[in-house]
């Protein structure tokens, strides 16, 4: 794997440790920008990476990601149905109230 791919995701989110928030702090769904663009800088990874096995970790590492994107777009169109699960309405309470948790 690259070894500039730290300093990638690093860069996503600003390079500033301190300033983003911990694990509790965030809110439900707020992630989704910079998992949007985690996706993209492993694509470029991808696109710039020779060695397969490499190549198929990241393939992993994309679609996880990208599962994540799915379930909210999911989650997202149930609501519009009428049906809405726990996690879908408790982001969406989290984006009412401003947390940044919209999709």
């Amino acid at each position: 794997m690259p070894q500039d791919i730290g300093a990638m995701l690093a860069q996503l989110g600003g390079g500033e440790e301190e300033m983003r928030p911990g694990v509790l702090e965030g809110q439900p769904g707020g992630g989704q920008d910079p998992l949007a663009g985690a996706i993209d800088l492993i694509q470029e990874a991808i696109d710039a990476e020779s060695d397969q096995e490499d190549v198929q970790v990241m393939l992993q590492c994309q679609a996880k990601l990208q599962s994540i994107l799915a379930k909210g777009q999911k989650d997202q169109d149930a609501m519009l149905g009428g049906k809405a699960s726990p996690g879908a309405l408790r982001k969406s309470a989290a984006s009412l109230a401003g947390g940044g948790g919209e999709y």
